[in-house]
């Protein structure tokens, strides 16, 4: 395990962190109205790691409502898929969340994860 690792591990250990569907996220508002870091599972596959400096629920109320009205504009998720993708966060500053995200996304694709709906690098 690397050191990469091990921080994570730690933070993972006091920061607030959880999953729910993306409607419950959004919905029943499981999500934490405050910044933080994502990502994004379709039947169970990781699809994409994000962050949401501006708000948790508010991207995934973005990705919930569709391109029609959101800002978030991810253009992966419809109405007539949105009820199959659930989500995990992590709550952190948005001081943090880019380098967390990134460190996701490398871990991510270390594993083999294809990631399809990242528009990253």
């Amino acid at each position: 395990m690397g050191l990469l690792d091990e921080i994570l591990k730690i933070c993972l250990t006091i920061t607030e962190t959880d999953s729910a569907s993306l409607k419950s996220a959004y919905i029943d508002k499981k999500a934490p109205s405050g910044p933080g870091v994502y990502k994004i599972f379709y039947k169970g596959q990781l699809m994409k790691v994000g962050k949401a400096e501006d708000g948790l629920r508010k991207r995934f109320s973005d990705y919930y409502r569709g391109p029609a009205v959101g800002t978030a504009r991810l253009k992966y998720i419809t109405s007539s898929n949105r009820d199959d993708v659930s989500v995990f966060w992590q709550k952190c500053p948005a001081s943090e969340a880019r380098k967390i995200e990134t460190m996701w996304y490398d871990q991510a694709r270390k594993k083999g994860e294809a990631l399809p709906w990242s528009d990253r690098r």
